[in-house]
């Protein structure tokens, strides 16, 4: 019935008021005269990280409010392995790792997430899982060490994608997971009760959840690659893009899975990469909110083939 209600509420559930981003800033014109012109997002803060693979391009980034950290995540080696870096919050523009996790096979190409009630984190299940896109990791960062505690959760049958990465997200309040799929080339998102996992330790949840629905199949048009998931509690926002010069996309959902706004036409970045002959990959790789000051955080890799780095634009969202 919930999952019936919640298709219903699609259709007659009025829009809301506030429209979260400024499209304006989001979307200039490449032929803009104000090319500076970044309206209200701050500066951005560029990563230099440590650990294994650390010059190969970002995939993902999660905050953690109640310990002040930032992590990232990219990948190495072949098989791939996973690795996180840890950056201690801080009020300047450039960000140098605090310290790093050891690859592992578990944690996947990309997505990460913190629980914001609990040292655990989430990640997409890494080559290391058989089927992975049906999965997610549940573990406890560790530096300089293999991840502890790791825990394997099922959230999709054999009728979905079984190497899409599942990029899981958590509403600040703890109380919903949010998962991405794919069923018949359609990308969907995947609601469950987070406290199965935390309360009631299930390892299972795939026929468990509350609610799925379709993205609009615009998001990955020409194909253009998923590549990241993060919500408010209030909005679902979702980043796709590739890493030529072209603009990149940011839509915007309800938790009921209707689409409140979208932007086709992201050139957030370009500038930056144009004046900078240095710079000859601008591809988005995650996005993650900042809660406490209704920022959204938009991760890029930047740089030239074996030498990325990472840089964070930061976008008021209006509430």
């Amino acid at each position: 019935m919930k999952k019936l209600f919640s298709f219903l509420s699609r259709f007659y559930q009025r829009y809301s008021a506030t429209i979260p981003l400024n499209s304006h800033h989001l979307e200039q014109d490449f032929d803009s005269p104000d090319p500076a012109n970044l309206g209200d997002a701050s500066q951005p803060i560029t990563l230099i990280r440590t650990g294994r693979g650390n010059h190969h391009i970002l995939q993902g980034l999660a905050l953690d409010y109640r310990h002040k950290f930032l992590y990232t995540t990219h990948v190495e080696g072949h098989p791939e392995q996973g690795v996180i870096n840890r950056f201690k919050l801080n009020s300047s523009n450039l960000w140098s790792a605090q310290d790093a996790q050891k690859p592992s096979a578990l944690i996947g190409h990309q997505g990460i997430v913190v629980d914001p009630q609990s040292d655990f984190m989430f990640a997409s299940a890494g080559a290391g899982i058989a089927n992975k896109g049906w999965y997610i990791l549940k573990f406890q960062y560790m530096p300089n060490a293999a991840p502890s505690h790791t825990q394997v959760i099922q959230v999709f049958d054999k009728t979905y994608n079984k190497i899409t990465n599942t990029m899981p997200s958590i509403t600040p309040d703890g109380k919903y997971l949010l998962v991405r799929g794919n069923n018949h080339k359609i990308n969907v998102i995947r609601i469950f009760k987070l406290d199965l996992i935390t309360e009631k330790n299930l390892t299972d949840i795939r026929f468990l959840y509350e609610d799925e629905w379709p993205i609009d199949p615009g998001f990955t048009h020409d194909k253009s690659a998923f590549q990241g998931l993060s919500t408010d509690g209030t909005y679902v926002y979702l980043l796709s893009g590739n890493k030529n010069k072209g603009p990149k996309r940011i839509y915007v959902y309800d938790l009921t899975g209707k689409l409140i706004q979208k932007m086709d036409h992201v050139t957030l970045g370009h500038f930056d990469s144009l004046s900078n002959h240095a710079i000859q990959y601008w591809e988005p790789e995650g996005l993650t909110v900042d809660t406490p000051n209704h920022q959204l955080y938009v991760l890029y890799s930047i740089g030239n083939t074996g030498q990325f780095l990472g840089r964070i634009y930061r976008m008021k969202i209006h509430t």
